[in-house]
């Protein structure tokens, strides 16, 4: 059985010492860093953001976080995450003075500095991943996960931090492309041009008023898809499943480049929106925060952020107005229609964890 961490957002008192703020330190100083870290050269990976989009993880407990790893004897420690989203880091107030540390492109600033890994056997179309360079140099690594709804997987959190972050935007691409392809309704569609000027890759294009995508940059991310007012496009497929096996492939690869002992996960379960940062753009929370889980296990931390973020527990009018919630499952599975915890049960056929756990709270 896992043991996990957990500071809960809501404080007993209204003393300062209570709120979660305070008590962050103290769930690091717990989490005995050093065992992992000390005298190793250390990623903190992040997502961090993109767009208009403001409900990353506040650079005070990155800081924090920084500050500890640091005191716990790490060789070197910077944070990263793709290209594009260090490149925009400061626009959400991460920088290197704000947050005592180096900002680094995992996969260099051209996305042209990875490591290939076969996929053997080979998962469908999946035969290898490109890792990010920047993460297999690392020695020790921090899975520092903003956890939010997923309109692919059902959901996002310290798989899809690593699955997705720390390869290169080809193997993003190999691994959204395992759920289908995209389909045009011309009937349906009015030209808007919304679904190609809100495409985060610039994949989509209008010539002589079709529809056309640049696959090469298309990662079947679902963003046209979930944007388009009249509905004329959709994803062929539907297999989030085999998506969310490929989340679990992908997060194998990175986390088997590390020694177990090397590496921390820590969830964090506030301002949990309907979409995936990526989006570009700041929703509603769902629910209200719930806290931070931390721990050594990925499937238990996983599988504790799943059972922690409860349908009766959403906040009215937070969802989009013309969103139909379904009627069973968990919380995201009714939004999105996917049931979130596959990912979590392929990650244990693989040998990363367990579904047991064991709550330790830090007052």
């Amino acid at each position: 059985m896992a043991e996990l961490l957990f500071a809960r957002f809501t404080p007993k008192t209204l003393e300062p010492k209570d709120s979660i703020g305070a008590k962050w330190p103290r769930l690091l100083d717990r989490l005995d860093l050093a065992r992992a870290v000390s005298g190793k050269r250390t990623a903190i990976k992040m997502h961090l953001g993109g767009g208009t989009g403001f409900s990353t993880i506040h650079p005070y407990f990155v800081r924090k976080l920084v500050e500890k790893v640091k005191a716990a004897g790490a060789k070197e420690v910077f944070v990263t995450d793709t290209p594009g989203s260090v490149l925009h880091a400061a626009e959400r107030g991460y920088t290197a003075e704000t947050l005592g540390c180096p900002l680094v492109s995992a996969t260099g600033t051209a996305d042209r500095y990875f490591y290939k890994q076969a996929v053997e056997p080979a998962f469908l179309s999946l035969n290898e991943v490109e890792l990010a360079g920047e993460i297999v140099d690392a020695e020790a690594m921090i899975d520092f996960s903003h956890v939010k709804g997923h309109g692919d997987c059902g959901f996002g959190g310290a798989a899809k931090n690593l699955s997705m972050g720390c390869v290169t935007g080809r193997t993003r691409g190999k691994l959204h492309g395992l759920e289908g392809g995209l389909e045009w309704d011309e009937r349906k569609c009015k030209g808007c041009n919304i679904c190609m000027e809100n495409c985060p890759n610039r994949a989509i294009r209008f010539e002589h008023s079709k529809f056309s995508v640049f696959y090469h940059h298309c990662k079947l991310c679902q963003h046209c898809v979930l944007i388009c007012p009249k509905k004329a496009l959709k994803m062929v497929g539907g297999r989030y499943k085999d998506f969310q096996q490929g989340l679990a492939i992908a997060t194998s690869k990175v986390l088997n480049t590390f020694a177990p002992e090397n590496v921390v996960f820590i969830n964090m379960l506030m301002n949990i929106t309907i979409f995936c940062d990526c989006w570009g753009m700041t929703q509603h929370a769902l629910v209200p925060d719930i806290g931070i889980l931390a721990g050594r296990d990925i499937v238990a931390i996983e599988t504790a952020t799943l059972d922690m973020i409860r349908a009766r527990d959403l906040i009215p009018g937070t969802l989009p107005a013309k969103l139909k919630l379904g009627k069973k499952g968990h919380l995201f599975e009714r939004i999105h229609g996917k049931d979130p915890y596959p990912v979590v049960g392929y990650l244990d056929k693989l040998g990363h964890g367990t579904k047991k756990f064991k709550l330790t709270e830090v007052e």
